[in-house]
C-alpha cells in the first residue's frame, strides 16, 4: 500500500518531470492490463514480475523527483 502511495505522490508532484510521469503511469497501467509477458498463473513469477516491475519504476521515478528545497 505504502508503494502504490508512493507512485501516487510522484505523479502528482509538480515537480517530477511530465516523462517520467508518463513512463510511470503507462509502467502501472501495464501492471493492472490483463495481457502480461509472464502469466499470472505462472506459479510465484507470475506476480513477482509485476511486482518487480513497479518497484522499478517508482525507484526510477523517484530519482527524478526533485523537492523543493534542491
Amino acid at each position: 500500500m505504502q508503494m502504490a502511495r508512493h507512485a501516487v505522490a510522484l505523479l502528482m508532484a509538480r515537480e517530477t518531470p511530465l516523462y517520467v510521469k508518463l513512463i510511470l503511469g503507462c509502467g502501472l497501467l501495464y501492471i493492472l492490463s490483463p495481457y502480461d509477458l509472464i502469466p499470472e498463473w505462472v506459479p510465484v513469477i507470475g506476480v513477482l514480475d509485476d511486482l518487480a516491475l513497479a518497484a522499478l519504476l517508482i525507484s526510477w521515478a523517484d530519482r527524478f523527483h526533485l523537492s523543493p528545497g534542491e
